[in-house]
């Protein structure tokens, strides 16, 4: 009796064990996948502003998507917890771990310079805002996006 009591309890510890793993697991997988939906709607939101930038002036476009960057911009700082770049599907660069303080600034600017640019009210005052989000963009793109397997 007693020996099939520490059984169970053995089978229950292990059970317990990897549930626990399965959710640390799928945390880190849901974080990988909201991180990479963030940064891709970062990236239709450039796509939407820059339409306005040398097409016709939408203010309301340009307002829209700038907004959807900054938001995107602000989700995405917590969406990069020491251990993600663990799970198997990330694109992310470990130097983003790394220099995490740098990486989450840009971030931030990010979402500073593109709120700025939301409130333009000309195409004339939202290009140059545009262009200062974009460089941002390509800043932390140049040191913390891996390349791209062909």
């Amino acid at each position: 009796m007693k020996r099939s009591h520490t059984v169970l309890w053995a089978a229950a510890g292990s059970a317990l064990a990897l549930a626990i793993t399965a959710v640390g697991a799928s945390a880190a997988g849901t974080q990988v996948a909201d991180r990479q939906a963030a940064m891709k709607a970062v990236g239709q939101g450039m796509k939407d502003a820059s339409s306005v930038v040398g097409g016709t002036w939408d203010a309301a476009k340009a307002k829209a998507s700038m907004e959807a960057v900054a938001a995107n911009a602000k989700k995405a700082k917590g969406l990069f917890p020491a251990g993600s770049d663990k799970d198997p599907k990330t694109e992310a660069d470990p130097k983003i771990w790394a220099n995490k303080a740098d990486f989450d600034k840009r971030l931030a600017e990010l979402n500073t310079l593109s709120t700025a640019a939301s409130k333009a009210t000309t195409q004339a005052d939202f290009r140059p805002a545009f262009q200062k989000v974009g460089a941002t963009c390509k800043s932390c793109h140049d040191l913390y996006r891996m390349k791209k397997k062909a």
